[in-house]
């Protein structure tokens, strides 16, 4: 049996197999599971002033259950409390607040109120920032964990650009068929190709004839979803460099698990300017800022130009300065 409800299933739905009408719906219905489901784990594991609750990427709601559950959390004799913001589901209110960012701080601000001892953390130095400037409060960085070892790149003639993860709007997915289009018409011999997943079924479905004109630029090679670890990881192996162009209003705050997988696989990346992820990009020389999806297919063929042992050397500077950067942030963040 799961410790804690599903309160997200209108903002972030499960797959129709796992549907469930018994769903938390509306606000004080989340509201009352959360603190329920936090109470229980509370009693069942016999928290005490000696533990640590961890929310690796806090939710508004389980934020929320904490403040509710302060004079039990006292009376346990105040367990740590690590927070890690990402940017994400700690703002996922269900529409109840026309700023729910501000909340979270709210909510926040009450747990060091109550002098519960809190760390905070963020996924990317500019959410950190501005957190910290909100909370008047020390925020840690602690980027995504990732622990794959760097892998070859490909000897072959071809060039393989990849758009990994399962697709959306907001990752640029409507922005492929120019780029992609962009690069063919000077790349007419088809010595780079492309690979992208597709957008899931549910939105898949309303783009039917982008999809049929993504597909026709030829030298594009169109994936599930949905990938298993294994097909991934082999995807990985055979780019030669992965593309990020992802919304600026989206990602203002955010990072990105994908450039994280490609810099620890020693793949370069292209990412469009704006996206909090790309000041990390840029600092660990990860990858390439671009102006705009025209810079971009520019930018796609100055990288297929260079040879595979320049870029495996910056692949390999880039991931040490990070795997080291890594620690040292965790460790600043739990101990």
């Amino acid at each position: 049996m799961p410790t804690f409800e599903y309160y997200y299933n209108d903002v972030m739905p499960l797959p129709d197999a796992h549907v469930d009408t018994t769903f938390p719906r509306t606000h004080e219905q989340k509201t009352t599971a959360a603190k329920k489901d936090l109470a229980r784990l509370l009693k069942q594991l016999e928290v005490g002033g000696d533990d640590t609750i961890c929310y690796p990427s806090v939710d508004f709601y389980s934020l929320l259950a904490l403040v509710e559950l302060i004079d039990e959390l006292r009376a346990a004799g105040s367990p740590k409390l690590l927070i890690r913001l990402i940017g994400v589901m700690e703002t996922a209110s269900s529409g109840r607040y026309s700023k729910p960012l501000n909340v979270t701080i709210a909510l926040i601000n009450r747990l060091f109120e109550a002098g519960l001892p809190v760390r905070l953390a963020a996924e990317t130095p500019r959410y950190a920032e501005y957190l910290a400037g909100q909370l008047n409060r020390p925020v840690a960085v602690a980027a995504n964990i990732e622990i794959r070892e760097q892998v070859p790149l490909p000897q072959t003639e071809q060039f393989t650009v990849i758009c990994p993860g399962s697709a959306r709007y907001d990752k640029g997915f409507l922005d492929l068929a120019e780029l992609f289009s962009g690069v063919r018409r000077r790349d007419p011999d088809m010595r780079i190709r492309f690979i992208t997943q597709v957008l899931p079924d549910r939105d898949l479905k309303h783009q039917i004839d982008y999809l049929v004109r993504l597909y026709a630029i030829p030298g594009t090679t169109l994936l599930p979803s949905q990938l298993s670890p294994v097909d991934l990881a082999k995807l990985y192996e055979e780019a030669d460099l992965v593309l990020l162009p992802y919304a600026q209003d989206v990602y203002q705050f955010r990072g990105s698990a994908v450039l994280i997988e490609a810099m620890m696989s020693g793949r370069h990346c292209l990412a469009l300017e704006g996206p909090a992820f790309v000041d990390q990009m840029r600092y660990f020389g990860s990858g390439t800022a671009c102006r705009s999806i025209a810079d971009m297919a520019d930018k796609v063929i100055a990288c297929s130009m260079e040879t595979p042992l320049s870029r495996h050397a910056k692949a390999s500077q880039a991931r040490g300065r990070f795997v080291r950067d890594l620690v040292s942030s965790y460790r600043d963040w739990v101990i």
